[in-house]
């Protein structure tokens, strides 16, 4: 026969049915189960939001987008996306039409589909972890023509580069994670994407696996997802036998590839207080710990929850070696209230005469041979010091206090007080304070004392009594005919947000988080303590009834102390603190100052690193004559 008349034949390219290995190409990626799909609609936000809010160990942001591809029947769809600059604008509850508008114009891409290069990876990861590894990492240019035509048309000209992860729960794949950046990445940045991406891999099955039972809470799964900390990695976890107990404590084992450091973390512990209420403890125990002798217990501040002092914690505990305790107060969370409901409101005396001196007594039972040193943000800077400041005149007024009273000298070699004020004295900017102030002066103390606990109201539905500040406005404007003039909005915050944070290089998704996580609700009476204070003429902070005046005390205060300010901290002003506190007699005694503002100064991680470092250099010459 001619070869030249021969006709070329190009075969149809067929899988391979016969080989005793089974392939990528073979793997079959089942549909969710309707349960599955309808629990992560309700998470699924938590997994973009996490991805944008990735930081390098600079702080810079690693990923500008992120999208989530969820298993959808026979499709990948994009059901979740995430900007770091609108994060801000979502906290703000605006912006949200956009994102919804791009996730209304995805089309859904067959997993059958040659092109779609996430069921491609996704077939792959199952074979990793059928296999007990965990999924590849993928790097891609966007320029890739591999990238499939109906999410091209998605790309703006600053999404350049991309890394992905599969994600599994329970063994199945649940869809395929992008984050997206406008510039590429070297090879060490790549590698640091890589470990808190398998981190976040972890987490989300584990958090996913253990709240989506029957009982499971879609809130909490998000919550826990979006504050886990990507820079460690879980090896290791328990339900353990806590020190007293009544409750299983989950223990988790760490390896961190940032502190090149393994360590335990214990959440929660809960201490008994006074009236049914509990203080919650979170620790963290590093393999090695230094020689010290010294646990920390760290303190947030007002309407404040533990998490805000989550970097000076595993700053001072897994860089230099602390075991470090993190507490949340009564009414931080609902392990915290009484089982039955809140009779009524808390106090700052109770955080200080009761939650505090439980912590004290169970640490000192636990740990007997080993002192304590407080590090308290704010509110958690007064309660020690008064405390201590107090302690005879307290023990004078509760011969029948709840808690044991442990005295301080007893424990307590050193205090820590970050951003943490005397008493109350906001630069903040509120419309007609220095108005209202003047106001005051014509009204007797009093009747202003009166009148504010008069306005309190409590509710038994919520942890959140209120009192109705519009009143409180009119009843003050009616005092002066020069306050006619002033109007105040009725919903107009006692503190401007912008104010409290004071970090100027916060980051769209710290405020998310801020707002998201952060805050928590406060009892009212814990607000008319502070505005009180704010209002007053004097220079102190008082009890609840009036009758103990916490600043004064503190001329009585022998524990050594380190004050941390902000030198543009606009809601603990320096001169709240810097005068009182150098006329303090104890040679021990340190003031430093950073520019930063109230919450920047727990925030910034360069000035958490150096923070951190003076208070470990401080704690190790207490001991030094």
């Amino acid at each position: 026969m001619d070869q030249t008349l021969a006709r070329k034949v190009n075969p149809k390219p067929r899988r391979k049915g016969s080989a005793y290995a089974v392939g990528a190409e073979d793997i079959y990626i089942f549909p969710l189960s309707e349960s599955t799909n309808l629990f992560l609609q309700k998470v699924w936000t938590a997994f973009v939001n996490k991805m944008v809010s990735m930081t390098l160990p600079n702080g810079k942001p690693i990923f500008q987008y992120s999208i989530f591809e969820s298993i959808q029947d026979k499709n990948l769809k994009i059901v979740a996306s995430a900007t770091h600059f609108r994060m801000k604008q979502v906290t703000d509850r605006i912006g949200l039409q956009s994102i919804d508008d791009f996730i209304r114009t995805t089309i859904p891409i067959s997993i059958q589909d040659p092109g779609n290069l996430s069921a491609k990876y996704l077939r792959e990861a199952i074979l990793s972890v059928e296999k007990k590894a965990r999924p590849e990492v993928y790097f891609h240019s966007l320029d890739d023509d591999r990238v499939h035509p109906n999410l091209k048309q998605l790309l703006t000209k600053t999404m350049n580069y991309a890394a992905g992860i599969p994600l599994f729960v329970k063994g199945f794949p649940i869809g395929m994670l992008w984050g997206i950046r406008r510039d590429n990445m070297s090879p060490e940045q790549e590698e640091e994407v890589r470990q808190q991406l398998y981190s976040l891999y972890d987490v989300v099955d584990f958090v996913i696996s253990k709240e989506m039972g029957v009982k499971g809470d879609p809130y909490y799964a998000r919550k826990n997802i979006e504050k886990s900390d990507l820079h460690s990695r879980a090896k290791h976890l328990f339900y353990t036998r806590g020190f007293g107990q009544d409750e299983p404590v989950t223990t988790i084992v760490f390896d961190s590839h940032t502190y090149q450091r393994s360590y335990r973390l214990d959440a929660s512990f809960l201490i008994p207080s006074g009236d049914g209420y509990s203080v919650s403890l979170k620790r963290f125990e590093p393999k090695d710990k230094n020689d010290t002798g010294k646990n920390l217990l760290l303190i947030p501040g007002f309407f404040c929850r533990r998490s805000v002092m989550d970097k000076v914690a595993r700053e001072l505990s897994l860089r230099h070696g602390y075991r470090v305790f993190s507490m949340d107060m009564r009414g931080r969370s609902r392990r915290t209230l009484p089982l039955f409901g809140i009779r009524e409101g808390w106090t700052v005396d109770d955080f200080i005469q009761e939650d505090f001196p439980a912590v004290l007594h169970w640490i000192k039972e636990n740990f007997p041979n080993e002192q304590l040193v407080v590090v308290g943000h704010s509110m958690g800077g007064m309660i020690p010091r008064f405390y201590c400041s107090a302690y005879e005149e307290i023990v004078k007024r509760k011969p029948n206090s709840p808690v044991p009273l442990t005295r301080p000298d007893e424990l307590i070699s050193g205090i820590v007080s970050i951003t943490s004020p005397n008493f109350v004295r906001l630069q903040a900017q509120i419309p007609g304070l220095d108005i209202l102030k003047m106001g005051l002066k014509l009204v007797p103390s009093k009747t202003i004392s009166d009148f504010l606990f008069d306005l309190t109201s409590f509710s038994l539905q919520t942890t959140l009594p209120t009192v109705d500040l519009n009143k409180f406005f009119k009843f003050l404007l009616g005092l002066h005919s020069s306050l006619r003039a002033v109007s105040f909005d009725l919903h107009a915050k006692v503190v401007n947000l912008r104010d409290f944070v004071g970090y100027k290089q916060i980051s769209p998704p710290e405020w998310y988080f801020l707002i998201e996580d952060i805050f928590c609700e406060e009892s009212t009476k814990v607000v008319l303590q502070f505005l009180r204070s704010q209002l007053s003429q004097d220079r102190s902070f008082l009890s609840y009834d009036g009758t103990l005046d916490y600043t004064a005390l503190q001329k009585n205060l022998q524990i050594p102390l380190f004050s941390v300010l902000g030198s543009v901290d606009k809601v603990v002003p320096s001169e709240t603190i810097e005068n009182d506190l150098a006329a303090l007699p104890h040679k021990k005694n340190k003031i430093l100052s950073y520019e930063q503002g109230h919450l920047g100064i727990v925030f910034h991680m360069p000035v958490v690193k150096e923070m951190c470092s003076e208070i470990d250099s401080w704690i190790k010459g207490l001991d030094s004559t």
